[in-house]
């Protein structure tokens, strides 16, 4: 079996508590380490900041079944998943048929003040960063002379401006607690301080030069500069939404520093969501930052294979012994399990262009990015709208979207198909940063400012070839740049709409949809209607207030100074 080199492979447990609130609680199982005992040796210092690091893949210490935070299944409370979520499941790109309690209030963005798994998830686990980072930096001064302080200090800064920036741009206004100014009860200082906060970080984490220019090699999946210079970008991207002024220019100006530092697009699209992107040299070129997962070494339900992957197979499979399912469903996704949960809507599918874009067919889709399937086992046609219910498993209702898969970039599996039944974790890194989405940002930026526009459209057109592998009409000019275009299949029509339904083809299921219409006007209100939103099969309008999601009740409850969003 695979096992990659792997920044989080040992990780120590500290006390902490997910909230913030608690991290005074001195725990009474005596095997549990405190920051006390924590800190006493080199060893000890690497391992806790892995800790750091880890908490986006990771559900807990001891397996994919334990938690760090009290919070319902430990699977769905991962960081990484529950961020997904977050991003993808209100919007036009994916709707979940999952029987979970919280699912139809994400579908149909109607979601209030209760708790809801994925919500709870992120803004604690995200708290959790922050408050892990807090304490590393208060030790790290203490440290043996071997450690490499000025490098650990700015990565723990990296990772605390990381949760900061999603807490920012999830909920808006989170407590403020740093190493400096520690409190039970952390105050809110506001959105536009906390944007200014985690610009100031990450520019001083550039210029200390304590990063390398590039993570490579063994320090594939540590922080970068050009993990820095990209989260700036996409802050800068959409800075007008956090802070009420735009950034468009800055956001140009941090695209081309990653740029400059040598990274390259992969020659094959499908292969940076597979089983072996850690290591494939042609993905690993592209990935700036990602989040890794390892079938061995990480066990963990943070993956999207698995949620994408049906959980059923043909007749023929299902009625023969449960070896044969696995190895049938090894050979076609690289893992055994499957959830069926997760479906492309039939916005997302046509935005794509097809021989017959009237008739859409899997088999005949011209922009290579869309990696879908539309029929089931036993040839069943499987509909392109999701009818007329979001709950239960795929048979044929949606198309199933296979970007996600943990096979190698040929298509084989990364496991030994006699041991089949063992295989339920996947390895696939999720590419949180990466030059694709930085090409994207910047021909946005210029888009908006009309700066520089011959080299966005540059970078636009090697994005598209590559999905177009060379065939066809792909090529756009700076007027397709600026101009006013439809959104989705039937949406609106905006200014630089060709710019937002290029990111559609390019990112999705990345988790960008949500703050992408965000930034364009279109999640809330009327002015955009996908199925599903508001609860209704063809759309309807929705509060503003779902821009942001609320506060959990649990932590205004633990600190009476926290201030709910409006409208909650």
């Amino acid at each position: 079996m695979k096992t990659k080199k792997l920044l989080y492979t040992a990780i120590l447990a500290l006390s902490f508590t997910s909230c913030v609130n608690d991290l005074d609680v001195v725990p009474l199982d005596p095997t549990i380490n405190t920051a006390d005992r924590a800190y006493q040796d080199a060893e000890d210092y690497e391992n806790a900041l892995a800790k750091v690091y880890a908490i986006w893949a990771m559900s807990g210490q001891d397996g994919a079944g334990t938690s760090d935070i009290s919070l319902g299944d430990a699977g769905n409370t991962t960081l990484l998943r529950s961020w997904f979520i977050l991003q993808t499941h209100p919007t036009d790109e994916l709707k979940n048929a999952n029987n979970d309690a919280w699912v139809p209030n994400l579908n149909y963005m109607n979601w209030g003040t209760a708790e809801i798994e994925p919500i709870e998830a992120v803004y604690q686990r995200c708290m959790y960063i922050v408050a892990l980072a807090n304490d590393f930096l208060k030790n790290l001064p203490n440290a043996p002379e071997e450690i490499n302080q000025e490098s650990l200090r700015a990565q723990a800064r990296f990772c605390r401006a990381l949760a900061y920036y999603t807490l920012m741009d999830t909920f808006g206004n989170p407590p403020y607690i740093t190493e400096n100014n520690y409190s039970i009860t952390p105050s809110q200082i506001g959105r536009t301080e906390i944007f200014n906060f985690i610009e100031t970080e990450l520019k001083a984490i550039i210029e200390s030069g304590a990063l390398p220019q590039r993570a490579t090699g063994n320090d594939y999946g540590r922080a970068d500069q050009g993990s820095a210079w990209a989260l700036l970008a996409r802050m800068y991207l959409n800075a007008e939404v956090y802070t009420g002024t735009a950034r468009y220019a800055d956001c140009m100006n941090a695209c081309q520093e990653v740029i400059n530092l040598g990274y390259g697009l992969a020659d094959q699209y499908s292969a940076l969501f597979c089983g072996d992107n850690g290591e494939n040299p042609d993905a690993t070129q592209e990935i700036i930052f990602p989040i890794m997962l390892d079938g061995d070494a990480t066990q963990t339900y943070a993956n999207l294979v698995s949620a994408s992957r049906p959980n059923t197979v043909s007749a023929a499979v299902e009625e023969v012994a449960g070896d044969t399912k696995f190895q049938f469903c090894l050979n076609n996704w690289g893992t055994r399990e499957g959830w069926a949960g997760y479906r492309g809507t039939s916005d997302l599918i046509r935005t794509f262009e097809y021989t017959d874009n009237n008739n859409p067919k899997a088999s005949e889709i011209l922009d290579k990015r869309g990696i879908f399937r539309d029929s089931n086992y036993d040839d069943e046609e499987l509909s392109i709208r999701i009818g007329s219910t979001v709950t239960g498993t795929f048979h044929t209702n949606g198309w199933w979207v296979y970007k996600w898969t943990n096979l190698d970039h040929n298509g084989q599996p990364l496991y030994d198909a006699s041991v089949a039944s063992t295989v339920a974790f996947v390895s696939t890194d999720f590419p949180l940063l990466r030059l694709g989405d930085v090409y994207l940002m910047y021909a946005e930026a210029a888009a908006r400012t009309g700066q520089k526009l011959e080299t966005a459209v540059n970078y636009v057109n090697q994005l598209r070839a590559r999905a177009y592998q060379g065939q066809g009409n792909y090529t756009i000019t700076a007027s397709w740049l600026t101009a006013n275009a439809q959104v989705g299949y039937e949406g609106p029509t905006v200014q630089f709409g060709n710019i937002l339904n290029e990111r559609c083809r390019e990112m999705y299921w990345e988790g960008q949809r949500r703050t992408d219409l965000i930034r364009f006007g279109l999640f809330t209100g009327n002015s955009y209607l996908w199925e599903w939103k508001n609860g209704a099969e063809n759309g309807s309008s929705t509060n503003e207030r779902y821009n942001l999601y609320p506060i959990p009740v649990s932590d205004i409850q633990a600190n009476g100074g926290l201030q709910q969003n409006s409208g909650y």
